[in-house]
């Protein structure tokens, strides 16, 4: 009985040692490398960029750079064999940083450290803090900024609801756009203290702005009040749609939706009755959605402009009409024609909005001229509109 409970144990023991040997090293050290030489370095904005010299070992495995970016923050980056660079990033200063090189062997021996200097230059994140400019617009602020790198950063805006000092969160703006401007809505007409800061995804932060702004007050105007006017000279629908269709609520964004022909052959324009009078703030242009979800082709509108009238001539005829808005749509992404990011699509769907110059006087007839589609030609197409305002 015995011998039998011997054998179940010996294997035991056998699968446990051959446990244990699939845990080392897969190559047996053959000693640890030399160092890195002749180390150059291009301080960046926000990073270094290293090149050296690798040392003539065939069981190289990788060069390792180890490195504070803040007081207590470490960083690490590796590069394979095959090159002879990397970028150190995660900076948010202009101080020197000393940065430790390793040559790693297949065995993750490590050479002695060859210790470098870096001095990045003002971070990209700062520079956008620099050019940041939040001013008071209809019914909450406008946020506007460069961000000359297309860097990631989220902007961080606060309120002081209470009047009292103490700040809550207002929605981050997370963004890579070279350029930025943003609104943040929904807020009443009071004088109201707001703060803004700026970080990067190593949790770098910038200064603080601290601004005191009035909203300046808006609200929907009813599209049940909308009618379409037809001036001689406007465009022709095609398809079987209709401008009303730019105003029905639809939630949709896809067929059917409004069209104009596409055949045109000059800048194309529609006429909108309001119902009432009201100062206008804003337009949003809610584009049509292409199959495969895109919105910055066929007739959506690239550039446009905006008219408006109270006494518009029956023959359509311009000189009774005043321009509002010169108005582009600018894919944040700046990628070609066919090519759109999360960030388009997203903006998109959000809708394109644009602010009225302030101090315009109240109108009850708008025009919307359309000088040029993403596509290139004229005959516009456009899910929904919607306007904000001062109704008289």
């Amino acid at each position: 009985m015995k011998k039998y409970l011997i054998i179940p144990i010996l294997l035991v023991l056998a699968a446990a040692c051959k446990e244990e040997v699939l845990h080392e090293p897969v190559e047996k050290s053959k000693g640890a490398p030399g160092e890195v030489s002749k180390v150059e370095v291009r301080n960046g904005n926000g990073f270094a960029e290293i090149t050296y010299l690798l040392p003539s070992n065939p069981d190289l495995s990788y060069v390792k750079a180890v490195y504070e970016v803040g007081k207590g923050t470490k960083r690490e980056i590796k590069a394979s064999y095959y090159t002879n660079r990397m970028t150190l990033d995660g900076f948010g200063d202009t101080l020197e940083h000393k940065v430790e090189l390793y040559a790693v062997n297949r065995g993750e021996e490590a050479s002695k450290p060859v210790t470098i200097t870096v001095k990045p230059l003002v971070a990209p994140i700062v520079l956008t803090f620099r050019d940041l400019r939040v001013v008071a617009t209809f019914g909450g602020i406008n946020i506007q900024a460069i961000n000359k790198f297309r860097y990631p950063m989220v902007i961080m805006p606060m309120r002081d609801t209470t009047g009292s000092g103490h700040y809550g969160n207002l929605d981050n703006i997370y963004t890579e756009d070279s350029l930025i401007n943003r609104n943040i809505r929904g807020m009443d007409t009071v004088l109201t203290k707001f703060t803004f800061a700026i970080r990067d995804r190593f949790l770098n932060y910038t200064d603080t702005l601290y601004v005191s702004l009035k909203p300046i007050f808006e609200q929907a105007l009813n599209r049940l009040d909308f009618s379409a006017v037809k001036l001689p000279n406007d465009a022709k629908f095609v398809y079987g749609t209709n401008q009303e269709m730019m105003w029905d609520g639809r939630a949709g964004r896809g067929w059917p939706s409004a069209f104009v022909d596409e055949a045109a052959g000059s800048p194309q324009s529609f006429t909108i009755n309001l119902g009432k009078t009201a100062v206008l703030s804003r337009i949003k242009i809610r584009p049509y959605e292409e199959l495969g979800s895109q919105f910055y082709v066929r007739g959506s509108p690239r550039f446009f402009e905006v008219w408006g009238s109270n006494n518009p001539d029956p023959s359509g005829d311009w000189a009774s009409w005043t321009k509002l808005i010169d108005g582009e749509v600018i894919k944040p992404s700046g990628q070609p024609y066919g090519t759109e990011t999360g960030a388009d699509r997203d903006k998109a769907i959000a809708g394109w909005e644009f602010d009225f110059p302030p101090g315009l006087p109240p109108y009850k007839y708008l025009r919307f001229r359309c000088l040029r589609t993403w596509q290139g030609h004229f005959g516009v197409c456009i899910a929904q509109l919607q306007l904000w305002g001062a109704p008289m």
